[in-house]
């Protein structure tokens, strides 16, 4: 019997309303049961437009394929150059799909790498600063409190803080440096509104020391206890990690950005170690992980480890803070080379274990010996003309020893190799390597100028005001370089330093240098003291020690 008219359409109504009653009554178990296991994720969105708002409680656990409709888009607008559009995509995409991990990394990136620099980097750097921080936030306090476990979200924390922070390649990376620094020197204290220089020098999470996080290891007084709170809520840092992490590959200044790279670098390869290396030679964890334990851990542990070695490199020339906010200097600090090198060792012979665990060798170790070499051919001639040559003699006999390429002439001495790099260094146009350069020839300039060695101090004056102008003049009007401040600044960062109360200069070749620079008597006495830096670790004999994972 065929069906005409009116009865055809009451059938299909019939049947459309029986189909949507069914999806009714089954939408309820069918949550649940993705809910319990994990396949979908249900739980009430909030802050969403209503239109999208409304779409997700009518498919319910289908919301995924929204979120890909969503990402697509963003897509499309991030090719577009829409890049604030994109972020609002991505805020949404994030609530459908939280345990998506690659929507916080792509989201994030957007706001510290692309919205960032939409931005004036010299006229606003505030702004940018902004979006960098929301970045950091983003995955910090969002994407790893919905994914604990992503070596994927580790890695790209620390690369914030280790590139887009610490590095020098954006116009703004000084106020970021300096921005961080008041984070953690900052108190806000009980009322959350207190932002004088008082409360900058006597409080805030870390405070007056480098290490100020011992303070908060046993706090007992209400500040102490306040700092800890806010280290723990807002920062999502435990001092006890901390503490651990700078016996690794410290000390550490936790007021500068280095640090943290470090930081989040080794909490993200505890968290692989400890769920993921289930074999060693005798069948139990090593701290090295196979082919297969890294391909289950996500693959990002390697680039974890690099993370380590390449921000104790960028400590080692930059990881001293000299002086702190208002007056924010930092610079060189030689005391990491040890610990830098201990990096290096220790991701290579990792490297070569794994090689040893696994099918097929990757040629990891002889990429990162060669970063290895780069290394101690730097840290040789910046100890050297930081005038620490006893611990450059030692470093340069241990890098020729293990690389002898890596000396110009066979049997060359330490000072000729050290002349042919500063032959090399004219052309170089690196900002922290040429102002390390340059701090190191004024110092010992002016060394020459306390004993009356007129000639050797003009000379080195002159050389390091050469390499100041050379550098000015290789970046020229480059949008993508960043200059260096005016000599006349320099000269004046290194010069305080020798008149820094508490500093460790022999005051009789100290009134001698006043004297040969016509300064006043008075001078440098209303300068904050001196931070000493501490002996400089040895090459180590053998194998480098291998640092454990937390039990």
């Amino acid at each position: 019997m065929k069906l005409h008219g009116k009865s055809y359409k009451a059938v299909l109504a019939i049947l459309a309303l029986a189909c949507l009653f069914a999806v009714f009554v089954s939408q309820g178990s069918m949550n649940t049961f993705r809910q319990e296991n994990k396949l979908t994720h249900t739980e009430q969105i909030k802050n969403l437009p209503p239109t999208l708002a409304f779409t997700t409680v009518v498919l319910g656990g289908f919301r995924g394929l929204i979120a890909n409709v969503l990402w697509v888009r963003a897509m499309q607008m991030q090719e577009d150059g829409k890049f604030f559009e994109m972020a609002q995509l991505g805020d949404w995409i994030t609530k459908l799909q939280p345990h998506a991990d690659h929507v916080w990394r792509v989201t994030a990136w957007n706001m510290s790498y692309n919205i960032s620099v939409k931005f004036d980097g010299i006229k606003t750097p505030h702004v940018r600063w902004h979006w960098v921080k929301r970045g950091i936030q983003l995955i910090r306090d969002e994407g790893l409190k919905h994914n604990p476990h992503s070596s994927h979200l580790y890695h790209e924390l620390a690369w914030h803080f280790q590139h887009k922070v610490g590095h020098n390649l954006d116009d703004a990376h000084r106020f970021y440096k300096l921005a961080w620094c008041m984070e953690m020197m900052h108190d806000p204290g009980p009322d959350n509104m207190r932002n004088t220089d008082d409360d900058i020098r006597n409080g805030g999470v870390i405070g007056i020391r480098k290490d100020g996080y011992l303070d908060l290891l046993d706090p007992k007084t209400d500040q102490e206890k306040r700092r800890l709170k806010r280290l723990k809520e807002e920062f999502k840092m435990d001092p006890h990690l901390m503490k651990r992490v700078d016996e690794l590959w410290g000390p550490l200044e936790w007021r500068l950005p280095d640090a943290h790279a470090i930081y989040w670098a080794q909490r993200g390869i505890d968290d692989v170690i400890e769920r993921f290396d289930t074999t060693g030679p005798d069948g139990t964890p090593d701290g090295i992980l196979n082919d297969v334990e890294t391909e289950a851990s996500g693959g990002d542990f390697v680039k974890l480890r690099r993370i380590i070695y390449q921000a104790l490199q960028q400590a080692h020339m930059q990881g001293r803070l000299i002086s702190a906010p208002p007056n924010f200097l930092y610079g060189y600090n030689g005391d990491l080379v040890g610990k830098a090198n201990e990096g290096y060792e220790f991701s290579m012979e990792a490297e070569r274990k794994k090689d040893e665990a696994s099918v097929n060798e990757s040629g990891m170790a002889e990429h990162i010996s060669t970063g290895h070499k780069n290394f101690l051919r730097n840290a040789v001639y910046f100890l050297y003309i930081h005038n620490r040559t006893k611990e450059a003699a030692k470093w340069f006999k241990y890098m020729v020893e293990l690389y002898p390429q890596s000396v110009p002439v066979p049997g060359i001495g330490l000072d000729e190799y050290c002349v042919s790099r500063v032959q090399e260094d004219a052309g170089e146009t690196d900002h922290n390597q040429t102002k390390a350069v340059i701090d190191g020839m004024l110092k010992k300039a002016f060394g020459f100028a306390a004993i009356g060695d007129d000639e050797q101090f003009v000379g080195h004056k002159s050389l390091a005001i050469q390499f100041h102008n050379r550098f000015q003049k290789a970046i020229g009007k480059s949008t993508t370089r960043v200059g260096l401040p005016p000599f006349k600044e320099l000269e004046k960062q290194v010069l305080d330093d020798f008149f820094r109360p508490e500093a460790p200069v022999d005051q009789v070749l100290l009134e001698q240098l006043r004297l040969a620079l016509e300064l006043p008597e008075e001078y440098g006495k209303n300068l904050d003291p001196y931070v000493p830096q501490g002996p400089i670790q040895g090459p180590v004999e053998g194998p480098a020690t291998e640092p454990q994972p937390a039990p």
